[in-house]
């Protein structure tokens, strides 16, 4: 199949009826730039059903009509008709001709046909999908596919090999399948979480519905007994009751009698008290006298022998202190005695060091040694000799250029002018050449410029490409933790908001709460408990989670109503109205605050809202929170064992001292568990949302980077040729001229030698003779130097042994100078210090000796006055002692009568108690029975609806049996106790939970064999897509190392899996070596050899996948003409299998053309075509040669 035929007419350029035919072999399509010609390759894509205005350059598809002109209106359609040559029957069940028309209209409206049939664009589209010109084909290829080969990666380059095969309709199923699988999997995690929540509540549920059940027997039968044990009971209390009575009546006047007497003791017992505290103060404060007194006379006395023996003292220490001062004031005299001589001597050696310094100085002035002048000697001999050598080379130089010039002269004047010719073209060639060599090392520089900065461009890419790949992970990542928690948030908001795990009758009016007037919620629901505390008040609330909280009494009455009627269940309700708060003492909670492991007041560690305050008080307001169970034992100590405690693990400590505590089998999540978790879990996606809205801003922003840098970094690569073509032909043109240049070169020296260049030799004898007439000067001033520094050298040899003596002595007598005076300078500066630290020892020891005497006054007149005061207080102390020993005796007789009447007091007063203690006895045995007869009585009452005559008509027991019927009721509680709470509505929920399990389950199954049957399908498109894969790069590469030697004239090259053991996913290397080269990757060759090597590869999959026809764009733009030629030649032998239609600016490729067909646009807007058939023309050049022979 061929195409023979187009026609357009209103598409983009082509304004007029634009009719090309097609040869079987290669058309080619020329014109200047702008002219229309990409247009005709869009029209036939067009036609052929793309559906993307932007591959067709345009915004929306309304774009391909033609627009208008200035001169011209825009058009209201755009229609392309294309006839296929179908007499081989390539498309099956088609006529030999097939013509294909697609029109778009302004409106929008399109129509497609088939021979003249109108169809669907999908008819089109299903016409050509197997035909090989489908939109996977390689019946289009461009400049821009051919680049793409080499700049791309090996993992990317794959993508050109997938095409070909026809895999990509694999991995689209694959991708699909791969959707699907991942919303199966989003399902089945949905369906195990729930499925899960489910399974932990059906085993509890069972195990509760039995539990449930055994409970109602056991309760009929304790209800029973519990009855006639009231009524037995209430008998018998009542007898007590009359008996007890009489007995407090005889104990009450007993009781009055005695505190009558006791009431006359208590006034005798205070009289005689009184009495004995007067003596009791009076002693007080005479003992308290003659204490003070005696401390007074034991400090003064110690006072004054101290004051003694500090006054000793003071004298030993005065008398050394005053021979200190004698010899300090004789040591500061002697001192400054020494100070004063070394001061004048000091000043004598500094007159003499200057005097001597002075001599030395003009004593070396007036000295030069000889080695100076003998160094000044060497120097000028040494230049005089250099000035001889250079006086014979001169005169040398001068001899042979008079030579020269008497041979030049002789030469002829023809040969002269010769070589004046060839100067002057040998400069204008060397200015070219230097041009051109400026020219090549201007665009060497480019090229290396170019280079970098294509480096520098795919180096960016590549990292921006690593860095979208790492953030496109890490969204994918934060994606699917995000899609996890937020299907694990959606189960459990569910479950919550089915209220799962809550009783029957809470469930029902929590679920009706908008039809119940004043219904808040559940207490589990209404508030947050940290997690570390879940557990404690898991078990310290136990069933008062699932209790009711309502605003009145009136909203709770009319939602038990609301039960009652539905037959929902049972509950039980906490109105805010008239629930009071239970808070702890203030002195309790300081306590509680100071000892170890204790934690908190529970409803301080818990959040609520405002007006369900009075419930978690009530609730909360005691419950104390213990770290341990061993904390929480002391704690319960500590207060009495009044209040309830609850430790992190759950155990109990309850008011009156039992304790509640172990490990039981998980039983299912709790309605508080599931509450708080939702509440993180929400907090969590919120923050997960926002982490993950970020990252997708992160991965949009290094997309648009990434398609800027690679675009980047493909304008780079087309600088890089172009810059490398233009390089090559400059070094061309530079070769050329090179060679042109040596060869005049050549010639000018060949005529250089024949003229001797005469007339040069002038100006260089001249030269030479005025540098001989300068060398001679220069040797008689070198000489007069010489003698000169001679004699200078003999006299200073004469004179230089009495200096040098001179010299010597004077340095040595400033030296021994110069240490006499160090020595003294050190030595004054000794008795300088010397002087001030006696001065200072002077001053301080006169200062002490002045304290000392001073003191020594005080102390004196201190210790008489002591003496005086403790002769008085000796006296007073004996007047004080003779009045202790009076009160002591006065005191021992009231004491006496005290002792009798408190002894008598005593008697009466436990007389009394006892009595009293009867009393209380008898009236709190009254009190007691009252209270058990009215607590038996309500009981009856409120919990069984009977009155005691008809509780005791009810029953068959006698009084006698009492203690039996106690034992069974303690043994029927015990069991009820053992069996825990109980759900009653734990029968109905399990049946309903239960089916509900099931369910799932069966959906559960049906969705992992979904999973299962879509994982086995995508192994089996992996498979196939590796196995067509494996096909088609096997063929290509067998292709590909026959094609490129036909196309580079020699050479070899071959592809290469990177990694061959992971089809689906590793890329393609290509490995290259044209003729005179060695084998290396195609980034390595220059930048037409990797144009033309990957026009080679896509050769070689035509070859490979032929199709009927193949539109190439400018694909050899980039070559050289060499390799044009070469790619023109392979056309026009490989169009013999496949129909070509060239789009080219190159001469080798219009060369290579059949027809040749060129678009111009004489109207501006407007495209036209010129049609030309270079077979004809070649054929009629043929026979015109013919005929002229």
């Amino acid at each position: 199949m061929q195409l023979r035929h187009l026609t357009i007419n209103g598409f983009k350029s082509f304004a007029d009826k634009t009719e090309i035919d097609f040869v079987s072999g290669l058309t080619g399509i020329v014109g200047p730039n702008g002219s229309g010609k990409s247009n005709i390759t869009e029209a036939i894509r067009w036609a052929l059903g793309e559906q993307s205005a932007k591959s067709l350059r345009g915004e929306k598809m309304g774009d391909v009509i033609f627009a208008g002109t200035a001169t011209r209106p825009p058009l209201n359609r755009a229609e392309v008709t294309m006839t296929f040559d179908n007499s081989d029957g390539y498309l099956p069940k088609q006529p030999a001709a097939v013509t294909v028309t697609r029109r778009l209209f302004r409106d929008g409206e399109s129509d497609f046909l088939i021979n003249n049939q109108n169809v669907r664009l999908k008819d089109i589209v299903d016409l050509f999908m197997d035909s090989g010109l489908g939109k996977e084909s390689f019946s289009f290829i461009s400049q821009g596919r051919v680049e793409a080969i080499f700049n791309s990666k090996p993992e990317d380059r794959r993508g050109i090999l997938e095409e070909a095969a026809g895999v990509l309709k694999y991995k689209q199923q694959k991708t699909k399948a791969q959707s699907e699988l991942k919303e199966t999997q989003d399902n089945l995690d949905r369906i195990n979480d729930i499925v899960s929540e489910l399974h932990k509540q059906v085993t509890p549920l069972a195990e509760q519905a039995s539990l449930a059940r055994d409970y109602e027997r056991q309760t009929k039968d304790y209800q029973r007994i519990h009855k006639s044990i009231l009524a037995l009971e209430i008998e018998q209390l009542a007898d007590k009751q009359t008996k007890t009575q009489g007995e407090a009546k005889v104990t009450k006047e007993t009781v009055t009698a005695l505190t009558a007497k006791a009431k006359h003791l208590e006034g005798q017992s205070e009289t005689l008290t009184a009495t004995d505290q007067e003596l009791d103060a009076k002693l007080t404060k005479l003992n308290d006298s003659l204490l003070s007194q005696s401390m007074k006379l034991e400090s003064l006395t110690g006072e004054v022998n101290v004051s003694s023996e500090r006054a000793n003292n003071a004298q030993e220490t005065l008398k050394d202190l005053v021979g200190q001062l004698t010899q300090a004031k004789a040591d500061l005299a002697d001192a400054k005695k020494r100070v004063t001589t070394l001061t004048s001597t000091q000043k004598d050696q500094a007159s003499q060091r200057a005097q001597l310094a002075d001599k030395l100085a003009t004593a070396q002035a007036g000295a030069q040694t000889p080695e100076a002048l003998a160094k000044q000697l060497d120097s000028a001999q040494a230049e005089y000799i250099d000035l001889l050598r250079q006086q014979a080379e001169t005169g040398n130089a001068l001899a042979a250029a008079k030579k020269d010039q008497q041979v030049a002269q002789n030469q002829s004047a023809a040969d002269r002018a010769r070589l004046s010719e060839l100067s002057s073209r040998q400069q204008a060639q060397q200015e070219t050449v230097d041009q051109l060599i400026g020219q090549v090392a201007k665009l060497t520089a480019a090229v290396e410029g170019a280079r970098n900065k294509a480096a520098a461009a795919h180096e960016k890419a590549e990292a921006v490409q690593r860095d979208f790949a790492d953030a496109q992970d890490r969204l994918n990542q934060a994606s699917t933790l995000y899609q996890r928690a937020n299907s694990r948030y959606e189960t459990l908001q569910e479950l919550k908001d089915d209220y799962a795990g809550f009783y029957s009758g809470v469930r029902a009016v929590l679920k009706n709460k908008q039809q119940l007037a004043g219904v808040i919620g559940a207490v589990a629901e209404l508030m947050a408990v940290p997690s570390q505390y879940q557990q404690a008040f898991d078990v310290a609330l136990g069933g008062n989670l699932q209790a009711v909280v309502t605003t009145s009494e009136q909203a709770a009455k009319q939602a038990i109503t609301y039960l009652k009627q539905t037959r929902a269940g049972r509950a039980t309700f906490l109105p805010t109205s008239v629930i009071r708060p239970r808070i702890l003492p203030g002195n309790v909670k300081t306590e509680l605050a100071e000892q170890p492991g204790f934690i908190g007041i529970g409803v301080d560690l818990v959040r609520f809202r405002q007006e369900v305050a009075p419930v978690m008080e009530n609730l909360l307001g005691s419950l104390i929170v213990a770290e341990t169970l061993d904390a929480g034992i002391k704690l319960a100590n500590l207060t009495h064992h009044r209040y309830r405690i609850v430790t992190l693990d759950g155990d109990i400590l309850t008011p009156g001292g039992a304790l509640t505590g172990g490990q039981t089998r998980k039983q299912g999540v709790s309605p508080l568990a599931r509450t708080q978790e939702v509440t993180q879990l929400h907090a969590q996606l919120r923050q997960m949302k926002g982490a993950l809205a970020k990252q997708a801003d992160l991965v949009n922003d290094l997309q648009t980077q990434l398609t800027a840098t690679q675009a980047a970094a493909t304008d780079a690569d087309r600088a890089v040729n172009q810059a490398q073509a233009d390089l090559a032909a400059q070094k061309a043109q530079l070769d050329a001229q090179q060679t042109s240049l040596t060869q005049l070169d050549r010639q000018r020296q060949a005529a250089k030698l024949a003229t001797g260049a005469a007339g040069d030799y002038d100006q260089k004898i001249d030269t030479l003779a005025q540098q001989a007439a300068a060398i001679a000067q220069s040797l008689q001033d070198t000489q007069a130097q010489i003698d000169r520094t001679k004699a200078e050298q003999s006299r200073a040899e004469a004179s230089a042994a009495e200096v040098q003596s001179r010299v010597n002595d004077l340095q040595t007598q400033l030296a021994v100078l110069k240490s006499k005076a160090a020595t003294t300078k050190t030595q004054l500066a000794q008795w300088q210090d010397q002087v001030q630290s006696s001065t200072q020892a002077v001053a301080q020891l006169q200062t002490r000796i002045a304290k000392i005497q001073k003191a020594a006054e005080e102390s004196a007149m201190d210790k008489q006055t002591r003496t005086q005061t403790i002769a008085q207080l000796k006296a007073s102390t004996t007047a004080l002692r003779a009045e202790q020993d009076h009160l002591t005796k006065e005191k021992a007789a009231n004491r006496g009568k005290l002792s009798g009447v408190s002894a008598e007091i005593t008697t009466t007063y436990t007389q009394q108690h006892t009595a009293m203690a009867q009393a209380e006895q008898q009236s709190a045995s009254l009190s007691r029975i009252k209270v058990n007869l009215d607590n038996r009585l309500s009981t009856l009452a409120e919990t069984y609806q009977l009155t005691y005559e008809a509780a005791l008509k009810a029953t068959d027991s006698k009084p006698a049996e009492l203690p039996q019927l106690k034992s069974q009721l303690k043994l029927l509680k015990r069991g009820l106790d053992e069996l825990g709470p109980v759900n009653p509505n734990a029968i109905t929920e399990y049946e309903n939970v239960k089916d509900r399990f099931d369910f799932l389950t069966k959906q559960q199954d049906d969705l992992i064999s979904a999973k299962t049957q879509l994982e086995a399908t995508m192994g089996e498109l992996d498979e196939e897509v590796k196995t067509r894969f494996k096909d088609m790069y096997d063929a290509t590469n067998a292709a590909f190392e026959t094609i490129f030697p036909q196309m580079f004239g020699g050479g070899e090259a071959h592809l290469t899996l990177t990694d061959p053991d992971d089809l689906l996913n590793t890329g393609i290397e290509i490995s290259a070596q044209p003729p005179g080269k060695k084998l290396t990757r195609l980034s390595l060759l220059s930048g037409g050899e990797r144009a033309l090597t990957a026009i080679v590869l896509l050769f070689a999959i035509l070859k490979v996948r032929p199709v009927p026809f193949s539109i190439l764009d400018e694909v050899e733009a980039s070559l050289d003409d060499v390799n044009v030629d070469r790619f023109g030649r392979f056309l026009r032998d490989y169009s013999s299998d496949t129909q070509f239609i060239v789009i080219t600016h190159r001469r080798g490729t219009m060369l290579a053309a059949n027809m040749l067909y060129g678009v111009t646009m004489q109207e501006s807007g407007v495209s036209k075509m010129v049609a030309v058939s270079l077979d004809q023309v070649q054929d009629d050049e043929t026979k015109a040669k013919e005929t002229t022979k």
